[in-house]
């Protein structure tokens, strides 16, 4: 399957789901993206205390 053809079923998956559905799964995916981003973090900086990585990850993400 191309790339455009991927989007597209996507796209017509995602406009099949519940407005509900839709929101949970953008907060799911918004909370795998931060956990991932927490771990290269503490993992770059081992000891990293907590007020650090928050000001870390506000830079990852341009906050």
């Amino acid at each position: 399957m191309r790339p455009q053809e991927a989007e597209a079923k996507y796209l017509d998956i995602l406009r099949r789901m519940s407005p509900n559905r839709r929101v949970k799964i953008g907060a799911e995916l918004y909370e795998m993206a931060y956990q991932i981003m927490k771990s290269a973090i503490e993992e770059e900086y081992p000891g990293v205390s907590g007020e650090d990585l928050k000001a870390k990850i506000r830079d990852r993400v341009g906050r």
